[in-house]
């Protein structure tokens, strides 16, 4: 990624990136069973959703976007209730994707497994954030601390056994982060990213400074968000992390502070 001019008017939180086909689906003919939805709101808040949809799952495309989309429609709803915490909010959030995913199913008369999809909701209050999350895939913040891993993958969801959103067990499977403070950006990214941007250590994972790293110092930079998904889709679709992984790959990155 190249460094561009700062613009010291841009105004926090913004928001930014994709979701991109893999090249084995593309070989396959098969949609991308990623999503992503994000919303930055005015009173200093931001909603993030994430979803990967299961490879086994006929519909999963589907269950994954109908799933992200309801997460970050309820949070933004209730961020702006300051009563509210941020772990109210993400249990509702997915509580409200799990819903959209049994009304599809009740609407096309399908099992709901068919719609079958990993979750991740992120709620920020200016540099607060904390995250739900159910399946693969990670959130990591840069806070004044560095890097900070604030909900991994988890050992079996590295090892590609996934527990999605519409097992019978989701709830007793959703992993609910602590309250992170003082954070600058935050990444959000689908399993097709996790070889790229993990290494492992005597602890088990943690995140790669050479990877974050330029992203990071990107999105603190940059003169006009509404670019940026431009830049994350050639990231996302480069040879260096294709060589890593053929599946989808998600990548929304929140800059929650600038400096």
């Amino acid at each position: 990624m190249g460094t561009p001019d700062v613009s010291p008017a841009i105004s926090t939180p913004y928001i930014f990136g994709t979701s991109v086909v893999g090249p084995l689906h593309v070989q396959l003919n098969i949609p991308c069973q990623d999503a992503c939805s994000f919303r930055p709101l005015p009173c200093s808040a931001a909603a993030i959703a994430v979803c990967d949809g299961l490879g086994s799952a006929s519909k999963s495309d589907v269950g994954a976007r109908l799933a992200a989309n309801a997460a970050v429609e309820t949070a933004q709803n209730m961020l702006v209730d300051p009563e509210l915490s941020g772990a109210e909010i993400v249990r509702t959030a997915v509580l409200a994707a799990r819903r959209s995913l049994e009304a599809k199913a009740a609407e096309d008369q399908c099992p709901l497994r068919d719609l079958a999809c990993t979750i991740i909701i992120v709620v920020a209050r200016k540099d607060q954030l904390v995250a739900a999350h159910i399946g693969d895939g990670a959130v990591v913040a840069l806070t004044e601390n560095g890097l900070q891993l604030v909900s991994g993958p988890g050992e079996s969801e590295y090892s590609n056994e996934v527990t999605p959103l519409t097992s019978s067990q989701w709830e007793e499977t959703l992993r609910l982060s602590s309250v992170i403070n003082d954070v600058r950006c935050v990444a959000v990214f689908t399993d097709g990213c996790q070889r790229a941007a993990f290494r492992k250590s005597a602890n088990g994972i943690e995140p790669f400074q050479r990877f974050f790293g330029p992203i990071f110092e990107y999105a603190n930079e940059l003169p006009d968000p509404t670019e940026a998904g431009q830049e994350i889709h050639a990231l996302l679709t480069s040879t260096k992390l294709c060589e890593n992984s053929e599946d989808d790959k998600t990548l929304v990155v929140a800059v929650l502070s600038r400096g």
